[in-house]
């Protein structure tokens, strides 16, 4: 019995000191918030889900997730890296899965980190989210955020935006080291298919931080994964990575003022799958009310032209308030109204916590 409590021991101790070795971190986020909910909607379907709710709804300003990573030093200036992230729909308990239905939907990745920069591979983060959320004052937020709902990375709009996920799964990513405030980024995503009609899909950008400057420059060239892609949808069950052939230019930036911050975004997609083109514009502005109390503001347009030779527009405009109740938790209030083509405008109205871990 003592050899026993002896070996369970030691085992323990060796799984503290393996994990302390490896600098293993458990963390996340969670937002909750409650609220009226609404966007442009039919005039005449009363079934349409875009009509309002009264909710209380998970990751309004942004996406709840639960992560694991961790770092190993290996010598000489290299670290061996993981990270495993997976969000969460914290109101109702559920997992949410990526568009590929990943349960490791936000990251699953591997890398290797040094002076070279950054290598790595598996479901890594997209520069245009990373351009999306950077260059507007409501960052991630699906409800808020004009530039993340006219990309259209959860369908917000109906119309336009981009046919790839947030993060690239099966990715290869390198980050090179910061020069004189400029950094690139190449990322390369194989079609592993042989079906006619897909392609791989790549990208390059670049961003530059110099004092309360900051810019970002994006190229994306996605083609299609899976020709059923138009076919399997979340709803039936079915899910794709990427779903047409596009070519995607987004440059975003932003300058502190001290006073405030303001922000400013451009992208330009073509969708030769479909034929379709998509221009969208969105500006804003945060400004400090003082070290806890932030006010911030954003407009935005998506100008959709479509293959039959229509054309149709979504404007959103985003109105918040957000306060820290301490480094990690903060309380928020957003209002947002959006309007578009043939539809009727909806109103979002909602109060939330933040609380990350």
């Amino acid at each position: 019995m003592i050899a026993k409590k002896n070996l369970v021991a030691a085992a323990a101790l060796m799984a503290v000191a393996a994990a302390a070795q490896a600098d293993v971190k458990l963390y996340g986020t969670l937002d909750y918030s409650v609220g009226s909910f609404e966007a442009a909607h039919s005039k005449t379907d009363m079934t349409d889900p875009n009509r309002r709710t009264t909710a209380v709804s998970s990751g309004s300003m942004m996406t709840s997730f639960i992560g694991f990573s961790g770092s190993e030093d290996l010598g000489g200036g290299l670290k061996a890296e993981f990270a495993l992230e997976s969000f969460i729909a914290g109101d109702s308990g559920k997992t949410l899965a990526n568009n590929y239905g990943g349960f490791w939907g936000r990251t699953s990745n591997v890398a290797l980190s040094g002076g070279f920069g950054k290598v790595a591979i598996g479901q890594y983060d997209n520069p245009l989210f990373t351009s999306g959320y950077t260059y507007n004052p409501f960052g991630s937020s699906m409800t808020f955020s004009t530039t993340m709902r006219h990309l259209g990375y959860i369908g917000q709009t109906g119309i336009g935006g981009v046919g790839f996920d947030t993060g690239w799964v099966n990715s290869l990513t390198y980050e090179s080291p910061i020069m004189s405030g400029l950094q690139g980024f190449l990322q390369y995503a194989p079609k592993e298919s042989t079906t006619s009609g897909t392609s791989n899909n790549y990208t390059a950008a670049a961003q530059y931080n110099a004092g309360p400057l900051s810019a970002m420059v994006t190229y994306v060239k996605s083609g299609k994964s899976d020709t059923s892609c138009a076919t399997k949808t979340v709803a039936n069950g079915g899910y794709c990575a990427w779903t047409a052939d596009e070519k995607t230019f987004n440059i975003g930036a932003s300058y502190d003022f001290g006073v405030a911050k303001g922000f400013l975004q451009y992208t330009n997609i073509k969708d030769t799958t479909n034929a379709n083109k998509d221009k969208i514009y969105q500006v804003g502005v945060s400004v400090p009310l003082n070290e806890k109390a932030t006010v911030m503001a954003s407009y935005g347009e998506l100008k959709d032209t479509l293959n039959a030779g229509g054309k149709a527009s979504d404007k959103v405009f985003s109105v918040g308030y957000d306060y820290m109740l301490s480094k990690r938790t903060d309380v928020y209030g957003a209002f947002m109204s959006n309007s578009q083509t043939t539809k009727e405008s909806g109103q979002t109205l909602a109060v939330g916590i933040k609380h990350n871990f």
